[in-house]
């Protein structure tokens, strides 16, 4: 019993934190930032919808991208996107490309990550998706750059808490944050 009280605190601690971290990062955010968050994931769906397989839903097309997401710029992401959508097999990681067979297959429940699935589903026009990445777990001051569940889904209540904030969905409060803390939209 005092194990779970222990992670339930550490929890708690966590969440109250990147709250705070997430109001101090998006008090910085200036109009350019607010502006590149409201486009950021119209844009990533547009890039979804112009993968060249129209045998593809746009559920697919938007997991197809997520799969190849994990630790490669936003340029890296969609060549290698496109190039799988070309029967080009990209290089990087086999199981970047296992990930997006699966896609092919089964859509969204091909990607077995909460980023990744995340990721799709913010592509995909879920407003209420909130990836949690690299970039957010520096936000959030995690101490690493990997979550565990527990910590990906602290992180991810403190976005959506600073978006109700705001006003903001919280794929795009998301994405402000994400924009402020790298610096750059790309």
């Amino acid at each position: 019993m005092h194990q779970a009280s222990n992670i339930a605190s550490r929890y708690v601690a966590l969440y109250t934190n990147a709250v705070d971290n997430f109001r101090d990062r998006a008090a910085t955010a200036t109009l350019f930032d607010l502006q590149a968050a409201e486009q950021w994931y119209a844009d990533a769906g547009a890039f979804a919808q112009s993968l060249p397989r129209h045998d593809w839903s746009f559920a697919t097309a938007c997991s197809v991208v997520s799969a190849f997401s994990p630790r490669v710029t936003w340029a890296q992401n969609k060549r290698k996107a496109m190039d799988y959508a070309h029967g080009i097999t990209p290089k990087g990681l086999r199981s970047h490309v296992a990930a997006a067979d699966r896609c092919v297959s089964d859509g969204f429940d091909g990607l077995r990550g909460l980023k990744t699935n995340a990721f799709a589903r913010a592509i995909a026009g879920d407003t209420n998706a909130v990836v949690v990445d690299v970039w957010m777990c520096r936000a959030a001051r995690l101490g690493k750059d990997a979550p565990n569940k527990g910590e990906y889904h602290a992180i991810a209540e403190a976005v959506r808490t600073v978006a109700a904030e705001y006003s903001m969905t919280p794929a795009m409060m998301q994405a402000m944050i994400w924009i402020v803390v790298r610096g750059k939209a790309q």
